[in-house]
């Protein structure tokens, strides 16, 4: 008997980077949260104008729901995805 396969949900993921780009928020998935029920952390970061993080404001772990509801609030508030991602450094 075949079991289907179950693909992991799509989640946000990224840099986000306010239009004054004072703040960025970087998204990113909780590795540990379940295939079915993702569950996505979001960091709050200050940042200098090219969108450097620089100081961690705050960390918060959203349901999916939750995450992709911020996500799309963000952007349309023109909040930008920057062009180049920054590494798993910061």
């Amino acid at each position: 008997m075949n079991e289907p396969v179950r693909e992991a949900i799509l989640t946000p993921a990224g840099w986000l980077v306010s239009p004054t780009r004072a703040f960025c928020m970087f998204f990113i998935r909780d590795p540990k949260s379940e295939m079915a029920f993702p569950r996505v952390y979001t960091q709050l970061w200050y940042c200098l104008e090219d969108g450097t993080p620089t100081k961690l404001k705050n960390t918060r772990r959203l349901d999916y729901e939750s995450a992709v509801e911020t996500w799309y609030e963000l952007q349309s508030q023109d909040w930008e995805l920057m062009e180049h991602q920054i590494s798993d450094a910061a």
